[in-house]
């Protein structure tokens, strides 16, 4: 039930970085050395990656929400940042079918939402946090999945 209302939180932040739909580009300082990427959550259906795979999710992020701290670069920092993204979703859970099928871009079926993270590196990891259901989407809305 918590992961599922992180999720529809994740989804509600996506809306409002919606007129800013970029990821964050590593920066060349003055010295030439590259500054590390912030945190930076996203939800991928199950369909656009292979769960256990290293793989990246193929296509965009049903959701992405960026945070403008930027967190070590460590196993401490990718957790923060996970903590992070849940702290901005976990309101938003209860309208999370609505969020996400009104976000992505084809329809689905009884795929499951997992959270993605970026800290530091230019990578999607999976903190295979799962929404905990399968969502429906046919032409933008939800539907019960059967």
């Amino acid at each position: 039930m918590y992961l599922t209302l992180v999720m529809a939180a994740l989804c509600i932040s996506h809306s409002y970085a919606e007129g800013n739909n970029t990821l964050p580009n590593t920066v060349k300082s003055p010295t030439n050395s590259s500054e590390p990427i912030g945190c930076v959550c996203a939800v991928f259906l199950s369909g656009q990656f292979k769960k256990g795979s290293k793989e990246q999710p193929k296509g965009n992020p049903a959701l992405l929400h960026e945070h403008p701290d930027s967190l070590p670069c460590n196993a401490m920092g990718n957790k923060l940042c996970t903590n992070k993204c849940l702290d901005a979703i976990v309101k938003h859970l209860p309208n999370s079918a609505a969020i996400l099928c009104a976000s992505i871009d084809r329809d689905c079926h009884k795929e499951r939402a997992y959270l993605f993270i970026k800290n530091c590196k230019d990578e999607w990891t999976n903190t295979n946090l799962s929404a905990g259901r399968e969502y429906c989407c046919k032409d933008g809305l939800s539907y019960k999945c059967h």
